[in-house]
C-alpha cells in the first residue's frame, strides 16, 4: 500500500470482503472501513452496527468484534508483516448520514435535516419508515419571533429523492413532540 487515495479506497474494499464474515459472526453489520495515514503508521477505522432495532452496539460487543478483527488482520497476508497500523473499531455516531432503511428505522421519532435531490432542504421528524420511503412531518420555522413553528401532517418522501439526511440532536425534546408518530407495539 502506498498511501495514495485510490490505493486506500481499493484496500478498504478488499478489507470489507475479508472482514465481513468475521463481523457477521458476532451478529453485527460491517458498515464502513476507512484507511488513512497517521504519522508513520496507518489508521484503520472500522465501523460496525447492529443489523436492526433501536439499540446500539454495546462495549462488550465492540471488544469481542475488535479481538476477532485483530486476529483476522494478523492472519491476512497484507497485514501479517506490514508496517504498524492503528485499529479503531466503533459504532456509528449520531452524525452518521442516514443512507439505508435500517438507519432510518433506528431514527424514528427523531428530528432530521434533509437535502433532497432537487437541492431543497427540509427539517422534520421521522414518523414511519418503509423499504423505499420515509414518512416525515416537516417543520417550518416561525414567520415571526415568538410564534410557534408550523408542523405539516406526515407525508411520504421516497428514499431515492433524498440526497443527504442527518439526525438533528434535540436537547429539549418532550413527549408532546412525538404525538404525530404512530408507534406500534412490537410485542403485538
Amino acid at each position: 500500500m502506498t498511501g495514495k487515495p485510490a490505493d486506500t479506497e481499493q484496500e478498504a474494499k478488499r478489507l470489507m470482503t475479508v472482514l465481513q464474515k468475521e463481523v457477521e459472526s458476532h451478529g453485527l453489520v460491517l458498515e464502513d472501513i476507512t484507511l488513512r495515514p497517521a504519522g508513520k503508521q496507518q489508521l484503520m477505522q472500522i465501523t460496525v452496527d447492529l443489523p436492526e432495532g433501536t439499540d446500539s452496539v454495546n462495549l462488550d460487543q465492540l471488544g469481542e468484534v475488535t479481538d476477532t478483527i485483530s486476529k483476522a488482520l494478523d492472519a491476512d497476508s497484507v497485514y501479517a508483516n506490514a508496517a504498524p497500523y492503528e485499529l479503531e473499531v466503533s459504532s456509528p455516531g449520531l452524525s452518521r448520514p442516514l443512507t439505508v432503511p435500517r438507519h432510518w428505522a433506528r431514527a424514528v421519532g427523531r428530528m432530521v435535516n434533509i437535502t433532497l435531490t432537487d437541492g431543497s432542504k427540509l427539517h422534520g421528524r421521522i414518523c414511519e419508515v418503509g423499504e423505499d420511503e420515509v414518512q416525515l412531518a416537516v417543520h417550518h420555522a416561525p414567520a415571526k419571533k415568538g410564534m410557534k413553528e408550523k408542523v405539516d401532517d406526515p407525508r411520504p418522501f421516497a428514499l431515492a429523492e433524498i440526497r443527504k439526511a442527518v439526525v438533528d440532536v434535540e436537547f429539549n425534546r418532550t413527549d408532546e413532540h412525538l404525538d404525530i408518530i404512530d408507534v406500534e407495539d412490537p410485542e403485538a
